[in-house]
């Protein structure tokens, strides 16, 4: 059980940086899309090693090795929107809010696609199924929800320069994925 709780734990980091980036940016933003950016961010975290468990390890080494370069460029790219947005604005932050729409499936699909990935190795690893992927999407819902809390913490104290950071967080979080 502890296993599987150090796994839930790094598949959600990318999900939690991810929140970071989004409550300094989005401090202002309702419970509502607090909850429903966590909760996705947790089904999709969750959905993910489920599809990668039932594909097989035969497509898994060829969407392994793919996986990483399309989550970083994702990132890569909201980041460098976000960043953009933040220096084309005078005083008042109007961040990105990639809680809905298709931002939020980007955002989602980006965060979870090692996951896939790690659905592989729940088959190999002889894990219970069930009980490992509903402790993944505990995980980064709890995780999300706390990233998005500490952002916030920050985009207060930092204004502006809030949106800016919580821009790097998402390239450097890219950056991190290609190199790692």
């Amino acid at each position: 059980m502890i296993e599987i709780l150090i796994i839930a734990i790094g598949l959600a980091m990318d999900a939690f940086s991810v929140c970071v980036g989004y409550g300094t940016c989005f401090k202002t933003s309702p419970l509502r899309s607090s909850l429903r950016l966590s909760f996705h961010t947790g089904l999709f975290q969750a959905g993910m090693p489920l599809i990668g468990w039932s594909i097989g390890l035969a497509v898994g080494n060829y969407i392994q090795q793919y996986s990483q370069w399309i989550a970083a460029a994702i990132l890569f790219f909201i980041g460098i929107h976000m960043l953009i947005e933040a220096l084309n604005q005078k005083d008042e932050c109007n961040p990105v809010d990639f809680s809905r729409g298709k931002k939020l499936l980007l955002v989602c699909l980006a965060t979870s696609i090692d996951a896939l990935a790690a659905g592989f190795s729940i088959q190999l690893l002889a894990y219970p199924v069930g009980i490992t992927i509903v402790i993944i999407g505990l995980v980064t819902f709890i995780l999300s929800l706390l990233g998005i809390y500490l952002g916030r913490i920050a985009g207060l104290f930092l204004g502006k320069i809030s949106e800016i950071i919580g821009s790097f967080i998402l390239i450097l979080l890219a950056i991190k994925i290609i190199i790692f």
